[in-house]
């Protein structure tokens, strides 16, 4: 039986999956605030459930186990995300905030039913994709050609696609950028990189400095 740690740590090998970053286990100690020794204890557990497995560089891999049991907790968290955005009105983070405390009560039953009810929607209020059958979220941002805001060039004209879930504090970063207007749909020209002030960009005709660490969460794709 995998523990809510367990589940956490195969929702976040699961997105850093699909932004296509090597899964070690420095990343996730640095995700939770723990001490490696922790994590490597918790990892040599999921190896012996076969929810992962660790390749000769210590790469971390999804069983199929592994990635229905990530998909699972994602769904659940995603749905209701969009459900309180699309049907009670709450604010992006206000709705991550409650679906943290809500995912774990959800029902199968009341999960399929939500899906039906709202047209199986593709992504969640933050723009990152909802496990379904028939879809391969791991592969959504390579498909749409996504790539991190810094790595756009200056000049260039892109569309958010989404805002990264592989982040210390995710609240603080939503509430950062619902307060610049940035979400997925949103047209950025960017102006230029800066090593102090990070990216220069125009939004609505509006000057906005992103803080690279920040910039870095934001995958967008060319404007077409």
């Amino acid at each position: 039986m995998a523990t809510p740690v367990m589940e956490s740590y195969l929702e976040t090998i699961y997105n850093l999956t699909m932004e296509e970053d090597a899964v070690i286990a420095a990343r996730l100690a640095e995700r939770f605030h723990i001490t490696p020794p922790t994590v490597s204890e918790t990892l040599s557990r999921m190896v012996k459930q076969g929810l992962i497995t660790l390749d000769a560089r210590k790469n971390i891999h999804l069983t199929d186990d592994g990635r229905t049991l990530a998909e699972s907790g994602l769904r659940r968290h995603r749905l209701l995300e969009r459900m309180l955005v699309d049907m009670f009105g709450l604010d992006w983070t206000e709705a991550h905030e409650e679906a943290h405390r809500l995912e774990h009560g959800l029902s199968p039953m009341l999960e399929e039913r939500m899906l039906t009810v709202m047209g199986s929607p593709e992504t969640c209020p933050h723009g990152n994709p909802i496990p379904a059958p028939g879809r391969n979220p791991t592969r959504y941002l390579a498909d749409l050609g996504a790539r991190r805001l810094t790595a756009a060039t200056g000049g260039e004209d892109v569309v958010v696609v989404c805002i990264s879930e592989v982040v210390e504090d995710e609240s603080a970063l939503l509430r950062y950028l619902g307060d610049r207007h940035i979400r997925p749909g949103a047209h950025i020209t960017v102006r230029g990189h800066d090593h102090e002030r990070g990216v220069t960009a125009s939004l609505d005709g509006q000057d906005v400095d992103i803080a690279a660490s920040v910039a870095d969460k934001i995958w967008v794709r060319s404007a077409p």
